[in-house]
């Protein structure tokens, strides 16, 4: 089973996990949330990703690139080779990690998370003319 970390400014992370549970039938406490809020939520998260990392491998989703969580996240994992990055999270993209992380090794399901999340962006204006 890969392991499955959210990181992201304010409460996003916590509250598009409390979302995904509210579709999908899974224990919340499987996946770790981290906030970043200011200055000292940054000092501590490096050590808080790298104690939150799994055994079979890890994919961090965050927020934003080149944000702070982005960065933290980065930072404290890249001489990792069982560690995996995908920036620009949504529900789609945390749905699809959570159906799959028991069924695949952590390349496949970094392409698969990041496959769904860009399947998710629609123009709907331009597919209902």
């Amino acid at each position: 089973m890969v392991k499955i970390i959210l990181i992201s400014h304010g409460n996003m992370a916590q509250s598009l996990l409390e979302t995904a549970s509210q579709i999908g039938s899974f224990d919340t406490k499987e996946i770790d949330t981290f906030s970043v809020s200011g200055k000292g939520d940054l000092e501590n998260l490096p050590q808080k990703i790298l104690k939150a990392l799994g055994d079979n491998g890890t994919l961090i989703l965050v927020d934003t690139f080149g944000g702070s969580a982005c960065n933290s996240a980065v930072q404290s994992t890249q001489h990792l080779q069982s560690v995996k990055v995908i920036c620009g999270v949504n529900l789609n993209m945390l749905l699809s990690a959570i159906n799959n992380k028991d069924k695949m090794d952590l390349i496949s399901l970094a392409r698969k998370v990041l496959e769904d999340g860009k399947k998710s962006l629609i123009d709907i204006s331009d597919k209902l003319k």
